[in-house]
């Protein structure tokens, strides 16, 4: 069993308590309410900068031209997540405001930089890999429950997330690369990836429900 096949067994309750999160039942039936829409685009467009930049950070770590240009592709599909904002806000008929980072926002972005200037080059990927990995299998299985139908309103949302096929996927590749840099590390170094792979991914459960509560700063200093 390769190190990513071995993560992805670790990482399966986390997924499926994202999947059958409220907020994406929600997003599923098309009724999300407009203050959770809100809240989750305002803190996904801070969210979005940071992972913009710890990508780049990604590519100042290897020498591997696939993986640079694998990476640099990420950085221009992000542009294309913040259009898929407007589609949100196009339903609540919000104006994204200058809102703080909320606390779990704060928390998973802390993580990822952390991860990225202390760690090595697989602890950057293991960082970045949990968001694209979790938003492709939401993508790809509302699309197989029928989610996108003409009726549901984030019917070009669900879409983005799901790729037509495994050569559009953003997420394979990455496992590969992780499986490539591990082989570089010590037994220990590899348990330590693994722990920020696992981190990440709690982080997303937990951005989801920060959205889904709209959690906020008990004081607003």
């Amino acid at each position: 069993m390769s190190f990513s096949q071995d993560l992805l067994t670790r990482a399966q309750p986390a997924m499926d308590a994202i999947m059958v999160h409220p907020f994406l039942k929600a997003i599923a039936e098309g009724n999300v309410p407009d203050d959770v829409l809100n809240y989750y685009v305002e803190q996904d467009e801070h969210y979005l900068k940071d992972y913009l930049t710890i990508t780049a950070l990604a590519v100042t770590q290897t020498d591997n031209h696939e993986d640079i240009a694998k990476l640099l592709d990420v950085a221009q599909f992000i542009g294309n997540e913040s259009k898929a904002h407007e589609v949100m806000l196009g339903i609540t008929g919000h104006q994204v405001e200058n809102w703080r980072r909320g606390p779990e926002t704060l928390l998973y972005v802390n993580h990822m930089y952390e991860s990225a200037y202390r760690g090595t080059y697989a602890d950057t990927l293991a960082a970045l890999l949990p968001c694209a990995w979790s938003y492709e299998v939401m993508g790809r299985e509302l699309v197989a429950a029928g989610a996108n139908n003409e009726q549901n309103p984030l019917k070009e949302w669900i879409e983005l997330y799901a790729p037509n096929d495994d050569s559009k996927s953003y997420t394979i590749w990455r496992f590969e690369a992780l499986d490539r840099e591990v082989a570089k590390l010590t037994p220990q170094q590899q348990e330590h990836v693994a722990q920020t792979f696992l981190l990440s991914l709690e982080m997303e459960w937990r951005f989801w429900e920060a959205a889904w509560v709209q959690e906020r700063w008990q004081f607003n200093i």
